[in-house]
């Protein structure tokens, strides 16, 4: 990866509906050059997705949980079962697993306490294997991107 790659990836991350002509403007690049980049890097799978962030606060989601999971278990196979199960969980919008004093931590969305409340009751508390999760609430977000520092 050369320097006109990474200045297509910093492009891209702040104006992904550039036209392929505004992003080789924006690049220093001509239309051809960035457009074999462009695909050798989608290839190559530095860019994985195309898509528009949505505001979850706008969309109705109030709160901002993180959840650290410790299992019962760890087993491959039991880690693996967790992890599987936790994808299918809507409001788990993130899932990492940690090294240290939990096994995982979970980023969950919900509309107020009582939603969080019963999807703690009667999804997260149900993943195969968990022993304890210890929630901690968000007061503010102070800085949320998605952005790889390129």
């Amino acid at each position: 990866m050369d320097e006109a790659d990474k200045r297509i990836l910093r492009v891209l991350q702040k104006q992904p509906e550039l036209t392929m002509r505004e992003l080789g403007e924006a690049t220093g690049l001509s239309h051809t050059p960035c457009w074999r980049r462009l695909k050798r890097l989608q290839e190559e799978g530095y860019i994985t997705d195309k898509r528009y962030l949505l505001d979850a606060q706008k969309m109705g989601f109030d709160i901002v949980a993180f959840c650290f999971v410790r299992m019962a278990s760890h087993k491959r196979h039991t880690l693996e079962e967790f992890e599987r199960a936790s994808k299918d969980i809507p409001e788990v919008v993130e899932c990492y697993t940690t090294a240290g004093e939990y096994d995982f931590i979970l980023k969950v969305l919900a509309r107020s306490i009582r939603d969080y409340e019963e999807a703690v009751k009667h999804k997260l508390l149900q993943l195969p294997h968990v022993s304890l999760i210890n929630t901690s609430l968000t007061l503010k977000e102070v800085k949320n991107t998605p952005d790889v520092p390129v």
